[in-house]
């Protein structure tokens, strides 16, 4: 019988198997659509920090996902941020390898107001996740997940009060600023 630690191992296995697969296959057709000329690396660190652009000013542990950083030391930070500016923490989970992550920051490099409800109604911390390290002890603590990326809404005193999918973010398989508007706007404080 397997531990409930053991499960949520498989489970997250599972869905980074998915996330990779579903990757895979929009790396593909990105390729595809654009005579081979679109970049098929998900997560971009310069994506990223383009779009964050929008939003001066953020911390590197907002904009970018990092396999060396300590998650759980920027969670404090990100805590002390939100209660500073009277917001609620945005914890995404993802990667440098997540093709949604990546179209996320695109999204939000061409729609700047995207980027502003995402990064001026959340702290957001980005927490690496992917074989080279799962950052395992930090996720344990946090709902059981399958998708990438995915979400969760922190209260400033470290309570989880959603688990939330990139799907509620997305409709005709792209980000819509509209959705982004309608997730972000019951979490202000």
């Amino acid at each position: 019988m397997r531990t409930d630690i053991e499960m949520h191992a498989a489970r997250r296995s599972a869905g980074i198997a998915g996330s990779a697969v579903l990757s895979l296959l929009l790396a593909v057709v990105l390729l595809a659509g654009a005579g081979g000329c679109a970049r098929a690396t998900a997560g971009d660190v310069e994506e990223a920090r383009a779009a964050a652009a929008v939003v001066p000013g953020l911390p590197e542990w907002s904009v970018t996902f990092s396999a060396g950083r300590d998650p759980a030391a920027d969670l404090k930070l990100a805590l002390a941020a939100a209660k500073e500016h009277n917001r609620r923490v945005l914890v995404m989970v993802g990667g440098d390898w997540c093709v949604w992550c990546f179209l996320l920051d695109r999204h939000f490099r061409e729609d700047p107001e995207a980027a502003r409800l995402f990064y001026e109604g959340f702290e957001v911390l980005r927490v690496y996740y992917g074989d080279d390290n799962p950052n395992k002890a930090f996720l344990d603590g946090f709902p059981d997940f399958e998708m990438f990326p995915h979400f969760f809404v922190v209260e400033t005193d470290g309570r989880v009060l959603a688990s939330v999918t990139a799907d509620v973010l997305i409709a005709d398989a792209k980000y819509q600023t509209s959705l982004i508007r309608s997730f972000a706007k019951p979490w202000r404080m």
